[in-house]
């Protein structure tokens, strides 16, 4: 595993940073936001996940109509990343901790090496991430959640990814965005 930065000015170790995954050719940021900005990639899992779908949680909509307001999720998404970005993730109100919530929706307390999502709204669009400080994120992964809990196939795929994220943080010493310089040059 590679720690890749993704928004990490050149003065700080503070930003957003993604896993890139030996074997694997993109990190996983860049691997989400491509499948997901993907419509045929989005018909074909709305597709194999109808019945999630149609399951209530989000109240039954079409393939097509579920296909257009993944795109607008995304889009906001983007842009709310790319905001942060270009503040300079300084400021009161401009750090990701806005945008990151625990993963845990009881878990009320911050902690370093804390299993994080950011989403936009109340929508099904999850970023994943591993939170080092109020300002520094490493992304694991990314997923369309269409019901309440964890238990789908994909959904468990990226919660492995959160895990050996965290494994590898602790086992290489990385408990602060001090300790990520050794990745930046890499």
């Amino acid at each position: 595993m590679k720690l890749v930065p993704i928004f990490v000015p050149d003065d700080s170790e503070d930003g957003l940073w993604s896993i890139h995954l030996d074997g694997e050719p993109q990190n996983e940021f860049d691997k989400f936001f491509d499948l997901i900005n993907d419509i045929e990639w989005l018909h074909n899992f709305f597709e194999q996940n109808n019945a999630d779908l149609h399951g209530g949680f989000f109240g039954s909509i079409s393939i097509g109509l579920a296909v257009s307001r993944t795109l607008e999720e995304v889009e906001e998404m983007e842009n709310s990343l790319y905001d942060y970005s270009e503040q300079g993730f300084g400021g009161r109100d401009s750090n990701l901790q806005h945008l990151f919530k625990p993963l845990n929706n009881f878990e009320y307390a911050i902690t370093t090496h804390q299993k994080s999502k950011a989403r936009i709204r109340k929508g099904w669009l999850r970023l994943y991430a591993v939170r080092l400080a109020e300002n520094c994120y490493l992304v694991t992964g990314g997923a369309i959640k269409l019901t309440l809990d964890m238990k789908r196939e994909h959904l468990q795929h990226e919660l492995k990814k959160l895990e050996q994220a965290k494994l590898f943080l602790r086992s290489n010493g990385i408990a602060y965005p001090e300790d990520l310089n050794t990745y930046k040059d890499e």
